[in-house]
């Protein structure tokens, strides 16, 4: 049985964002695991504070940038959105 034809629409201005997010967010995990382990060990065997720290990395990254959306765009709808998850 054939697959329909998928429906590709065109990237949202939010789609090309959050896309960008993902990757600086995915950077910033790959610079903290190069400048902080050594990259052949396994997953499993990073302990919970160096999973903490990658988490963190992450975290940081996406608050800069959702900070900086913010301030380039502080009438967008998204925008109040994440004002409302930095400020909780």
């Amino acid at each position: 049985m054939r697959k329909p034809p998928e429906h590709h629409r065109e990237p949202s201005p939010d789609d090309i964002w959050l896309d960008h997010v993902r990757a600086e967010c995915a950077k910033a995990v790959g610079e903290w695991l190069e400048g902080s382990v050594r990259l052949e060990r396994p997953i499993r065997s990073l302990t919970f504070f160096e999973l903490q720290c990658i988490a963190e990395a992450a975290t940081s990254r996406w608050i800069v940038l959702a900070s900086q959306r913010i301030a380039e765009r502080p009438g967008a709808p998204e925008s109040r959105r994440l004002s409302t998850l930095l400020l909780g």
